[in-house]
């Protein structure tokens, strides 16, 4: 199989120097209001990729790779001949503690590096940043957040509840229901959205969800697809569906970046400010739930 998609990467780049000629050049956001992204697409099918937010786990950490490069019709894939890896895991356990009155929540979140022949090389447990969760139904009265500070209710913070639970622990301790618990919904950005997760033991009392961020040096990016607009723009980040997001007004880097032409200079949308000497505050997110 890794054959026969190099063999059709190879084809596609053949038959397509013009185009590459044609889209070599940079491609940046252009401003630093939010993390900041440039993609250079060079003529000999040779790209380099450089953010201050990850493309893969949209944390704010420093990212840069380089790899090759294909165009077909309106589309730009990056590292094409790479197969495709799993990037973000998730595991769920329950247990019985020694407590009647107190539901026991624990949340990892691991990093987890390997090296090019696919050994874990480097392991590192940390707290989930921020998460919404809710048991049994879906819905925005029954959500609580948990985080290490409290959250900042501002014009792009979307949906906060109501319940907050600030701590820098990984567990924390709730109140039990006298419902009986089926489900827990939790939403975060290390699991790049909202999950479901059965509780089968009716007697358990202590849920633990950990999750994986595996990175692999050097080779993050496969098959990366970018869409080509009127010749200025490309966008950055497929929907499941296959389609494009156009937007990136509420959302930062790996959305839409424009070609660039002497230089990125401009003025934040966001704070009216020159860009190049712009010290605005970072955006404001809300967890996806």
């Amino acid at each position: 199989m890794r054959n026969l998609i190099t063999i059709i990467a190879l084809f596609i780049s053949a038959i397509s120097p013009g185009q590459k000629k044609y889209l070599a050049g940079k491609w940046t956001n252009g401003n630093r209001c939010f993390p900041q992204l440039e993609i250079t697409l060079n003529s000999d099918s040779t790209f380099e990729y450089l953010s201050t937010e990850h493309p893969i786990f949209y944390r704010r950490e420093s990212f840069s790779e380089k790899g090759k490069w294909i165009a077909f019709n309106d589309t730009v894939i990056l590292n094409p001949h790479l197969l495709k890896k799993t990037f973000v895991q998730s595991e769920f356990k329950e247990e019985v503690e020694a407590n009647d009155t107190s539901l026991f929540l624990t949340f990892n979140h691991v990093k987890r590096y390997y090296d090019s022949s696919g050994n874990l090389i480097l392991s590192d447990t940390e707290q989930i940043k921020q998460l919404d969760f809710a048991f049994n139904e879906l819905k925005r009265k029954r959500l609580t957040r948990v985080e290490p500070h409290i959250s900042v209710r501002c014009l792009f913070a979307g949906y906060i509840p109501k319940e907050e639970i600030i701590t820098n622990e990984r567990t924390v301790a709730i109140k039990k229901t006298t419902e009986p618990l089926n489900k827990i919904f939790v939403g975060c950005y290390e699991l790049q959205g909202t999950k479901e997760f059965q509780i089968t033991n009716q007697r358990a009392n202590h849920f633990t969800l950990t999750v994986y961020s595996n990175y692999y040096p050097g080779t993050q990016i496969r098959q990366m697809k970018m869409l080509l607009k009127k010749d200025k723009v490309l966008y950055t980040r497929q929907k499941d569906n296959g389609d494009f997001f156009k937007d990136n007004f509420w959302f930062p880097t790996n959305y839409k970046v424009k070609r660039m032409k002497g230089g990125s200079r401009g003025r934040c949308a966001l704070y009216g400010q020159n860009v190049a000497t712009s010290t605005a505050s970072p955006y404001c997110v809300s967890i996806p739930s």
